[in-house]
C-alpha cells in the first residue's frame, strides 16, 4: 500500500486498517496496536491472528471476506475488555490499481471527559486529510497548468492558440472546482481562515468578468461591472474568498441566462460595510427553490433533463464564505423576471495617503449613455464617472432630441445583428463629423458585420474604455504570454515530481535565469552547502528521504542563509507558518502560473534595468493622402492581439496573387460556382481586415454570379475587384510599415 493509503489511516482518530479480501491487515496506523498491544493483529497477517480472544474478530473477518463493492457498511458490536474499544466498522474501498480493499475502523468507547479531546482530534484528522486530498489533486494539476503557461508563452498558430487557450481555461475550471471542494469541506469542519488586508476593488471586479467573457459573447450577454465612483479604491479585507464568492455568484448568473445581461454593482452601505449587487435576467427563482438554492449540491432544476452542468456548489460556498466574512448574502428574484443577488460585507476603507490627484482622464466630455436597462445604465454611467465624464443616459428613439448636448455616444447593441448596421449609420448621421460613435457588442466583433463605428466589445474594464473614448492605442491581451525577464541569476530547484521538475525548469529558464535542479531535500542540501552559489531556492514540501522542511532546517543549522521558498500542494492550515518556523522566506502554493512564479523571484532577482524609450506620440487622425488605418488599428482592438492582426495582414497580402489568379480563371472558364466561392472567400477575409471597398467589389461578383449574370457583366465586376485590390495593398502595406515604425521605437 502507498503513501495515499497510509495517510488515510493515521487521518483517521481511532484505531484504523485497511484489509485485503482475505481479511489479512495492509496498513494500519498506529493506534491499531499501541504500544505493542496484541488485541488487534499486526501488518501482514489475518484479522483473527494474535487477536487477544476478542470475540467480534471471527466476524470481522467474515464481513471482510463477504463484503463486495455494493454491500452497506457493516457495524458489529466488540465484546472484548480491551481499554478504549468500542464498535468495529467494516466498510468496502477500492484502491486507485482496483483492488477491493476493505477500511475497520474501531469507535472508542470515550469516557464523557473525553469528548472534547476526542473531538479534536476528529478535527485534526479532518484537517490532514483534506490536506491530502488537495495534495493528490493539485499534484497532476500543477503539470497542466505549468505546461499550458509554457505553450501559451510561444508563438502559436492561431488554431493551436485557441487549443491551448481552452485546455488553460479547462484546467483551471478544475482547479476552480478543486478548490471549492477543499474550501467548501474546511468551512464545514471549521478549518478555513480569513485574512485581512488591503484589497482593491476595481481591479478584483475586473479580474471577475474578464475570464468570463467568452461564454458571456456566445450567449450575447451584456457583461458589465463597476464600482461606485465615491467607492474607496481600496478597502481591509480577505481578496482571495472576496473573488471566489464574486466568482461563484457571477458564474452562476451567466450560467442560467440566456440573453440580456449580468451586472455586477459595488458601493458602500453605511459606515464601513458594501453592498455587492449581481443582477442578471435570467429565468428567475421560484420561491420554493429560493430557500435552498445555498445549500450544497443542489440546483433549483436538479432533474436528469437539466440544462445546466454543475455540481451545484458555487452558491453554496459563496454564502458560507461570506458568512465567515460576517456578512450576508440574498436572493431576490421572481420566476421569468431574473434575479438580484445582494452582498453585504463589513469591509472598512483604508486611509488613503495625502496628496495631489492625477487629472481624470474624461474630464469636460460629456458621454449619451444608450443601454437595455437601468441597471447596465448605472454601471456604465459609474465607469464614465469614475474617469471624470459626465454621462448622460438617453433612449435610442430621443436620441435625436440629446445628441446636440453630448460630444460622444454609447451605446449596447449586437454586432451580428443586420438592424445594429442600421442603429450605427443613425449614430453616425446624428452625431456628424465631429462627433464620436462608440459601440458596445454583446458579440464578438471580429465576426460581426458592423464595420463603420468604434467597436468595443464587453465586458469593458475602465482602461480600455478610456482608451477607445480618447482614441489610444492600448496593450495586447491575448498574444503570447510575456512577462519581463529578470536579471541573471541561478536557481536551485528541488521537486520531486519528474514532469513537473522538467516544466518548472523551463518555465525559470524562460524568465532568463538559470536553474539547477534536485529531487529529494538530501540533495537540496547537499547542493546549498557545496561550492555554487545561488540566489534562491524553490523548496517542495513533501519529498521522500528528507522533506522540504528538514531540509531547511539543516541548511539554517549549517549558516546558509540562502533565500528559501517553499513549493506545495497541500492546503492545510498552518502550512505557511511551519515554512516560516523552519526558516524558509516565503511560500508558494501549487498549481503556479508564469506571472506568479515571476512575482515570487522578482525580490531575489531585480529586473534589468530597462533602456528609457522615447514616450509614443498619440497616434494622428489620418488625412486624404495617407492610407487609412483605422480599420487595422479597431481591428486590434477587437482581437487584443496586435501580433496576430500582422500575421494575418502578412497572409492575406501573400495569398492575395493567389484569389487573383483563380478569379480570373473561373471567370476564363465561365465556372460560375468557382467565381462565387473564390468571391466569397475574397471577401471575408477583406472585410476582416477593413478592405471594404474590396470586400464590396467582392459581394458584387458573389451576388452576380449566382444569379446568372453575363459573362460580360461578371468580367466587368471582376475587374472592380482589381482596382480595389491596388487600395487593399496600399493600405496593408502601409500598416505594415507603420507597424515596424513602431517596432524601431519600442526597441
Amino acid at each position: 500500500m502507498g503513501y495515499a493509503a497510509r495517510t488515510l489511516v493515521e487521518a483517521i482518530p481511532g484505531p484504523a486498517a485497511i484489509v485485503d479480501a482475505d481479511g489479512r491487515v495492509l496498513v494500519a496506523n498506529g493506534r491499531w496496536r499501541p504500544d505493542g498491544d496484541d488485541a488487534y493483529p499486526g501488518e501482514g497477517t489475518l484479522l483473527t491472528d494474535g487477536a487477544g480472544g476478542c470475540p467480534a474478530h471471527d466476524r470481522m473477518l467474515s464481513a471482510a471476506r463477504q463484503m463486495t463493492p455494493q454491500s452497506p457498511p457493516k457495524v458489529l458490536a466488540c465484546g472484548c475488555d480491551a481499554p478504549g474499544r468500542g464498535g468495529v466498522r467494516v466498510a468496502h474501498l477500492e484502491s486507485d490499481c482496483g483492488a477491493h480493499r476493505r477500511l475497520v475502523t474501531v469507535e472508542c468507547a470515550a469516557a464523557p471527559d473525553d469528548d472534547a479531546a476526542y473531538d479534536d482530534a476528529a478535527a485534526h484528522a479532518k484537517s490532514q486529510f483534506l490536506a491530502l486530498l488537495g495534495h493528490e489533486i493539485r499534484t497532476p494539476v500543477t503539470t497542466v497548468v505549468a505546461a499550458v503557461e509554457l505553450l501559451r508563452a510561444q508563438p502559436l498558430q492561431q488554431e493551436v492558440r485557441e487549443v491551448v487557450d481552452s485546455v488553460h481555461r479547462s484546467v483551471h475550471a478544475l482547479k476552480a472546482l478543486t478548490d471549492d471542494l477543499l474550501d467548501l469541506a474546511r468551512l464545514e469542519t471549521g478549518v478555513l481562515r480569513v485574512e485581512r488586508e488591503p484589497v482593491a476593488v476595481r481591479p478584483v471586479l475586473e479580474s471577475i468578468v474578464e475570464p468570463l467573457q467568452q461564454q458571456a459573447r456566445r450567449k450575447g450577454i451584456l457583461l458589465l461591472a463597476a464600482p461606485a465612483p465615491d467607492l474607496p479604491p481600496t478597502v481591509l479585507g480577505d481578496v482571495h474568498r472576496l473573488r471566489q464568492v464574486l466568482t461563484c455568484v457571477v458564474g452562476n448568473a451567466i450560467k442560467f441566462t440566456e440573453a440580456g445581461e449580468v451586472v455586477v454593482t459595488a458601493a458602500t452601505d453605511g459606515d464601513n460595510a458594501y453592498q455587492i449587487i449581481v443582477s442578471d435576467t435570467g429565468p428567475g427563482i421560484p420561491a420554493a427553490d429560493r430557500a435552498r438554492i445555498f445549500a450544497p449540491f443542489v440546483q433549483a432544476d436538479s432533474s436528469a433533463a437539466r440544462r445546466h452542468e454543475g455540481a451545484g456548489l458555487g452558491l453554496a460556498l459563496a454564502a458560507r464564505l461570506v458568512e465567515c466574512m460576517g456578512g450576508t448574502i440574498e436572493v431576490q428574484s421572481q420566476p421569468g423576471e431574473g434575479s438580484q443577488f445582494l452582498i453585504r460585507l463589513p469591509l472598512q476603507a483604508t486611509p488613503q495617503q495625502p496628496g495631489e490627484k492625477a487629472p481624470l482622464p474624461l474630464t469636460h466630455r460629456r458621454i449619451a449613455v444608450v443601454a437595455p436597462s437601468p441597471r447596465s445604465v448605472l454601471a456604465l454611467s459609474w465607469l464614465l464617472k469614475s474617469a471624470g465624464a459626465e454621462p448622460v443616459p438617453v433612449p435610442f428613439e430621443d436620441l435625436a432630441l440629446r445628441v446636440r448636448d453630448v460630444d460622444t455616444v454609447l451605446w449596447c447593441d449586437d454586432s451580428h445583428d443586420p438592424e445594429a448596421v442600421r442603429r450605427a449609420d443613425t449614430v453616425i448621421e446624428l452625431l456628424g463629423p465631429t462627433g464620436r460613435a462608440q459601440m458596445i457588442s454583446t458579440t464578438d466583433p471580429r465576426t460581426g458585420i458592423v464595420r463603420k463605428p468604434d467597436v468595443l466589445t464587453a465586458p469593458l474594464v475602465l482602461r480600455r474604455l478610456v482608451a477607445a473614448l480618447n482614441r489610444e492605442r492600448t496593450g495586447v491581451r491575448g498574444a503570447p504570454i510575456t512577462v519581463p525577464p529578470l536579471s541573471p541569476g541561478r536557481v536551485l530547484l528541488a521537486e520531486d515530481n519528474d514532469v513537473n521538475r522538467t516544466v518548472f525548469r523551463r518555465m525559470i529558464e524562460l524568465l532568463g535565469v538559470e536553474c539547477d535542479t534536485v529531487a529529494d531535500g538530501s540533495a537540496a542540501v547537499s547542493a546549498l552547502l557545496g561550492e555554487t552559489a545561488y540566489d534562491v531556492v524553490l523548496m517542495d514540501v513533501q519529498m521522500p528521504r528528507t522533506d522540504g522542511l528538514e531540509a531547511t532546517r539543516q541548511v539554517r543549522s549549517a549558516d546558509c542563509d540562502t533565500p528559501i521558498l517553499a513549493l506545495t500542494a497541500t492546503a492545510l492550515r498552518g502550512d505557511r507558518e511551519r515554512c516560516l518556523e523552519a526558516g524558509m522566506n516565503g511560500h508558494l502554493s501549487k498549481p503556479i502560473t508564469l506571472p506568479e512564479l515571476r512575482a515570487a523571484l522578482a525580490p531575489y532577482l531585480s529586473a534589468p534595468a530597462a533602456e528609457e524609450a522615447p514616450e509614443e506620440e498619440p497616434e494622428p487622425v489620418a488625412d486624404d493622402a495617407a492610407p487609412d488605418l483605422s480599420k487595422l488599428r479597431d481591428l486590434e482592438e477587437q482581437l487584443e492581439d496586435r501580433a496576430l492582426v500582422v500575421t494575418t495582414v502578412n497572409t492575406f497580402l501573400s495569398q492575395l496573387d493567389v484569389r487573383r489568379s483563380a478569379l480570373a480563371e473561373a471567370l476564363r472558364r465561365q465556372d460560375h460556382d468557382a467565381l462565387r466561392a473564390t468571391a466569397h472567400t475574397l471577401k471575408s477575409s477583406s472585410a476582416l481586415l477593413g478592405a471594404d471597398p474590396l470586400a464590396e467589389a467582392c459581394a458584387q461578383v458573389e451576388r452576380n454570379a449566382i444569379a446568372g449574370t453575363s459573362e460580360q457583366d461578371l468580367t466587368a465586376l471582376v475587374a472592380d475587384v482589381e482596382s480595389a485590390v491596388a487600395g487593399a495593398i496600399r493600405v496593408m502595406a502601409g500598416y505594415l510599415a507603420d507597424e515596424r515604425a513602431d517596432g524601431a521605437v519600442r526597441r
